[in-house]
């Protein structure tokens, strides 16, 4: 596959890129710290009493390279994420040269999106369901900041979810679209009984495949009371 023009970007394609690489087919706090990257670690399940990850985020940034491949040709991006719990996601997005392309904010009701290159904004309670001749799947905005980084609330109906031992995330399908399947690969430890994967793919029937892979966490913990 040839590789598209970064100028192809700011034309017709790079609104559904944003879309679909970040949201289909695509936090009392502790000190910020570094997640360690270890291999193979000591993995305990985590006991009832402890709370999901999702009810213990202050803050987490990390970083992501966003590699999409299609029967068009591949693109590849990078993003700066930062959460404020699990109710707002900030996504700077920037093309291969570092060059700030967008800025979208999701929360549990709604997204903004802006394009800086063009000047323009976007918002709505709900994504759109075409961009151009794309067709967007319409993922739940209040799922997505856990869908990114695996931590789906287990008793959430509107996926079919499989997991591993420890219970972490293997794989999500939607149930109104199955053909839309997410696979989470290579889980870092945060503490003794939280953990986030390192790389996140989507895939779809039509021969698209989106890999993000994520590195440079921080984080910040609620304190327990």
């Amino acid at each position: 596959m040839n590789v598209f023009k970064i100028n192809y970007l700011t034309k017709n394609c790079f609104l559904p890129v944003i879309f679909i690489s970040l949201g289909l087919i695509l936090h009392g706090c502790s000190a910020i710290q570094n997640i360690p990257r270890k291999s193979g670690p000591s993995v305990y399940p985590r006991p009832a009493s402890v709370p999901p990850l999702s009810q213990s985020i202050e803050t987490l940034t990390f970083n992501a390279r966003i590699a999409i491949q299609a029967p068009d040709g591949d693109i590849t991006l990078t993003a700066q994420l930062a959460y404020s719990g699990m109710d707002t996601v900030t996504i700077l997005v920037k093309d291969p040269l570092k060059r700030q392309l967008a800025t979208l904010t999701l929360t549990r009701n709604d997204y903004n999106l802006w394009l800086q290159r063009e000047n323009r904004h976007l918002s709505g309670s709900e994504l759109p369901t075409h961009i151009g001749d794309f067709s967007i799947p319409q993922l739940p905005l209040k799922d997505i900041a856990e869908l990114l980084i695996g931590q789906l609330y287990s008793k959430n109906m509107a996926f079919k979810t499989t997991y591993d031992r420890l219970h972490r995330l293997n794989r999500i399908s939607l149930k109104t679209n199955p053909d839309l399947i997410i696979t989470y690969k290579g889980w870092n430890p945060i503490e003794m009984y939280y953990w986030v994967p390192t790389s996140v793919e989507f895939t779809n029937n039509r021969d698209i495949k989106i890999t993000i892979h994520y590195s440079q966490f921080q984080i910040e913990l609620r304190k327990l009371t």
